[in-house]
């Protein structure tokens, strides 16, 4: 008589059944999709200015001093220098002379 502790689950062997392959997969695949969230909140932002990597939360990058972030005119939130319009308070950020100089710079 012989015991088999821990190998055999409701008299099967737990190895070969559908349920520990199909819990292996799950697992694996939490663990591969935290990862790749974990990587993305790891990545640095590159300065528009100079090319050189910064951090999320720099103001200005500390190679060339070109401004990343500003405060809002309106509501006085940091905000990105590239956006047009507060998120926060919906005040226009760039006037209308600003936004004609740079659609004829692109041109």
């Amino acid at each position: 008589m012989s015991c088999s502790w821990g190998y055999t689950w409701h008299g099967r062997y737990f190895y070969h059944s559908s349920f520990f392959w199909l819990l292996l997969v799950a697992l694996l695949a939490v663990t591969v999709v935290i990862f790749l969230f974990r990587g993305k909140n790891n990545r640095k932002k590159q300065c528009p200015g100079c090319s050189c990597e910064v951090e999320e939360a720099f103001l200005r990058c500390p190679e060339c001093g070109h401004g990343l972030k500003s405060h809002c005119p309106g509501c006085n939130r940091i905000i990105e220098t590239s956006w047009q319009f507060c998120p926060h308070c919906r005040e226009p950020l760039r006037t209308t002379e600003a936004l004609n100089l740079n659609k004829q710079k692109k041109i």
